[in-house]
């Protein structure tokens, strides 16, 4: 009996030892303070500032001022935002949640009779997707307008020969005519 003890105990710690060995090293004390003075990837900060710019509810923290700091680097993605608006997976993430939302409602307002749901989950998530389209092209435009240049200035002139909402194509018309002229 003892020695099938001694068997256990010595394939227990082979185990535990090629567990360990198996196991990625802890990153070393050089590597987190390298990971801490790296500049952050250009790339990145761009995208989070513009995102934050176009996503934005009261945008009192400076969203767009961090936008124009960028400069000319931010001109690409925002001409492709005024032309396409959110992302597809952006877009659907929030027809997601529109449709849960919109659920919620409905189940609200069977034990609450003064409370119905007046319009259908399609019209409703319909009308909230072209909203949120419209504040990323009236956002991307206002961006542009400040931004200024050549490239700005030529993505907000093609804008309007689309077909676009009143309030999208009014505020490229203003972002065109807030422009230095040159």
């Amino acid at each position: 009996m003892a020695w099938l003890l001694g068997a256990v105990v010595a394939l227990g710690c082979r185990a535990e030892r090629s567990e360990q060995a198996s196991t990625p090293a802890a990153p070393t004390a050089t590597a987190a303070v390298e990971a801490r003075i790296l500049p952050p990837d250009p790339v990145v900060v761009t995208r989070r500032a513009i995102e934050a710019w176009l996503e934005c509810d009261e945008c009192v923290d400076g969203e767009l001022d961090a936008v124009l700091r960028i400069g000319s680097p931010a001109v690409p993605t925002l001409v492709a935002t005024l032309e396409h608006g959110p992302s597809p997976a952006a877009r659907e993430q929030l027809r997601r949640g529109l449709e849960r939302r919109h659920a919620q409602l409905v189940e609200y307002a069977k034990s609450h009779l003064d409370s119905p749901v007046q319009v259908d989950a399609d019209a409703w998530i319909a009308a909230e997707l072209a909203s949120y389209l419209a504040r990323y092209q009236i956002r991307s435009a206002q961006a542009l307008a400040r931004l200024d240049g050549p490239e700005a200035k030529r993505a907000l002139e093609t804008e309007l020969t689309r077909p676009l909402r009143p309030d999208v194509e009014r505020a490229v018309r203003d972002a065109l005519a807030s422009m230095p002229r040159s």
